[in-house]
């Protein structure tokens, strides 16, 4: 449960007491987080003037999320929060707010997270921070929610470092996923971008021009071949586009059902691009001609389909000149 670690990672400047006492809280807590959420922080709240009884309080991306008296699950989404108001006492920050026309009151206590949590509340709500010089020298860490899934590769597998049959996608930081192979260990890759794939032959174009820039990936038509053959009822298909560390391209053709694709729409992609690389290719090597095509062509010519015309004319096509 990535969650579940990403609180206690949060709570662990509070000491491995709090972590402890609140074992029960974070667990329950951590198991209503969604997979469109990120846990952006987690301190200890209490309740009363005496700070004695303390219970879990944690910021995601939409909502606060913490317990009642009775130990219950309780959830305030960030865009219903109004009135929202901070009073300084003695050891805590006294927060208060209208929540579905009723008045909310929660104490945090007054330490290093408890106040990265303030100012991350107050930011999502476009308050000031409670102090703008300690914020400044404070670095707010997001941490995403973890994304992994089973997947069913169709063309590329040869491509990855390690044989098997069992294939798993992972994305625990932004940018990047972690492929595994059966009991191997995973490799992680750079993810340049994923293509829902609704018409093959588009696809295969994109995939093609990744061919064109220096990807040792199949050809076009055996691309195609593998599409066609696997995309069922109910079914879709999906190209990733990964990068290793030393620059190689690593396109992945894998099949997806509903849930896969949900769970890929969650995945978030390096900030550099390549579009641009990708659109302006350089002249075919011969590494990257497709010479599958032009035997065809060929072989249609001498066969009096085509007219020598008309197979300059395709050849000049696939050669791009």
């Amino acid at each position: 449960m990535y969650a579940l670690e990403q609180i206690k990672e949060y709570l662990k400047p509070a000491g491995w007491m709090i972590a402890t006492n609140l074992k029960k809280e974070i667990k329950l807590v951590a198991e209503q987080v969604t997979e469109d959420e990120i846990i952006e922080g987690a301190a200890v709240f209490t309740r009363g003037l005496s700070g004695f009884k303390q219970y879990l309080g944690v910021i995601t991306s939409k909502r606060i999320l913490t317990t009642d008296k009775q130990k219950n699950f309780i959830a305030y989404n960030i865009d219903g929060i109004h009135k929202f108001t901070v009073n300084k006492k003695l050891t805590t920050f006294e927060v208060n707010f209208d929540y579905n026309n009723e008045v909310v009151q929660i104490n945090i206590i007054d330490d290093g997270i408890g106040k990265l949590v303030l100012d991350t509340l107050k930011e999502k709500l476009e308050i000031s921070p409670i102090d703008s010089n300690d914020t400044d020298q404070r670095k707010i860490v997001r941490v995403m929610k973890a994304i992994k899934m089973n997947i069913e590769i169709l063309n590329g597998k040869e491509q990855l470092n390690q044989n098997g049959s069992g294939y798993k996608l992972a994305q625990t930081k932004p940018g990047t996923v972690e492929i595994s192979v059966d009991y191997h260990d995973a490799e992680t890759f750079k993810l340049v971008k994923w293509e829902r794939v609704e018409n093959v032959q588009k696809s295969v174009s994109s995939i093609v021009g990744w061919t064109v820039i220096g990807s040792k990936f199949g050809n076009a038509g055996a691309i195609a071949g593998a599409m066609g053959a696997n995309v069922g009822k109910d079914k879709s298909v999906a190209t990733l586009f990964l990068k290793r560390e030393n620059g190689e391209k690593v396109p992945l053709v894998i099949k997806c059902d509903k849930k896969d694709l949900e769970k890929l729409s969650l995945l978030i992609v390096a900030e550099e691009e390549e579009t641009t690389q990708a659109t302006v290719a350089p002249p075919p090597t011969t590494s990257s001609i497709p010479t599958d095509e032009l035997i065809k062509l060929k072989e249609l010519m001498d066969a009096g389909i085509l007219t020598q015309e008309e197979f300059d004319a395709k050849k000049k096509q696939l050669l791009g000149i």
